[in-house]
């Protein structure tokens, strides 16, 4: 994405988030502060304990000999740092994989192991994060009732059909996943939309992306298949433990939410959260996200509301500790820049190698 674009993008989802906050009444906003009190830094405990639980998963996609000498809380800081980058420039090359790679390098793991991690790192978060969503997706098209709808800005969207479908897709994928993998989803999937006579430029013009995606989903499954299973539940582990975090906030304020639904609400979050690959941090997006997904599910506008804003200063405490991190690690930020992309050249450069890397199960 053109820089250019990438700025009017914020610039578009600042405004929304702006437009959010003077929707929502900042009078609300410090309520909901002053409802948590000093359950306010109780509130970042269950988001520190998926960051473990995913630092972990992270852990298992290294071979044994790179990262035996790297200590456990310096992977958690690492991939802190990642993310915090990753919230303003989310790149593979250019963003937070690319930080994780140098900081890592500087501790001696070899750029060609990292970017090898990375590679099984998305492909087992891929399958974890898929696996969720159409849990997620099931348990609430089976527990709305036949009228449910979400209320956006200037529409009333029905979402019992549209819950049926995420979840019919999502386990499609799991099983095409599982019964294709030798020879390749995506690329069988684009042959069999060919067939029909269909034709899907988007999918046609990342062919060579498909390939490559196909290929590293192949090798680690088939090749490291326990690491792959352990990697996966254990990224699994850590989306459900994320549901933690709304039913403790809605608990301090008084306003409890059931668990299932939390459940079903953090998957959707994650869903519209995925769009910080366009608009960066997902400003405004996330937010009204956030609400139409309490209102659906019958919860106060309010509380969504609150919760919205809690979840938002949770990242950005947490983005503020990845980026301190960093600047302390390097005795400030001067040339951080130039340091990460000179890795991520490399990275692009080892990134075939990388694919063709097995794992000691």
């Amino acid at each position: 994405m053109k820089p250019w674009l990438r700025v009017l993008l914020l610039v578009a989802g600042l405004g929304l988030f702006g437009y959010f906050i003077y929707d929502a009444g900042p009078g609300n906003i410090l309520e909901a502060y002053r409802g948590l009190g000093w359950w306010s830094l109780g509130a970042l405990v269950p988001f520190a304990v998926v960051l473990s639980i995913d630092a972990l998963g992270w852990r298992y996609t290294f071979a044994r000999e790179y990262i035996r000498d790297v200590r456990y809380r310096t992977l958690w800081y690492v991939r802190l740092a990642g993310e915090a980058v990753n919230n303003v420039i989310p790149s593979m090359y250019v963003g937070g994989e690319a930080t994780k790679v140098y900081l890592l390098h500087k501790r001696g793991v070899p750029v060609a192991a990292t970017t090898a991690a990375a590679v099984r790192s998305k492909t087992a978060q891929s399958v974890a994060q898929s696996t969720f969503i159409a849990m997620a997706a099931l348990m609430a098209a089976v527990m709305l009732p036949a009228g449910a709808a979400m209320e956006l800005p200037g529409v009333s969207l029905p979402v019992k059909p549209v819950f049926i479908g995420v979840a019919a897709l999502g386990f499609v994928f799991m099983m095409l996943l599982f019964l294709l993998q030798s020879r390749g989803m995506f690329m069988t999937l684009l042959g069999w939309v060919r067939g029909l006579g269909l034709k899907l430029r988007r999918m046609e013009k990342h062919e060579e992306r498909l390939l490559k995606m196909d290929a590293a989903i192949f090798n680690f499954y088939s090749k490291s298949r326990r690491r792959f299973v352990r990697c996966t539940l254990v990224y699994l582990l850590g989306w459900m433990t994320d549901t933690v975090e709304i039913v403790l906030v809605s608990h301090v304020l008084g306003k409890p939410v059931e668990w299932h639904d939390a459940l079903v609400i953090e998957a959707f979050i994650g869903v519209a959260k995925g769009l910080y690959v366009v608009v960066p941090g997902a400003f405004g997006v996330q937010e009204f996200a956030v609400v139409a997904l309490f209102t659906m599910f019958g919860y106060d506008r309010e509380l969504g509301v609150q919760y919205a804003i809690i979840r938002r200063g949770r990242e950005l405490a947490f983005t503020a500790l990845g980026w301190g991190f960093l600047y302390h690690d390097e005795s400030g930020l001067r040339g951080i820049t130039k340091r990460v992309q000179e890795e991520a050249a490399e990275m692009q450069a080892v990134e075939d190698q990388a694919r063709e890397e097995t794992l000691e199960d």
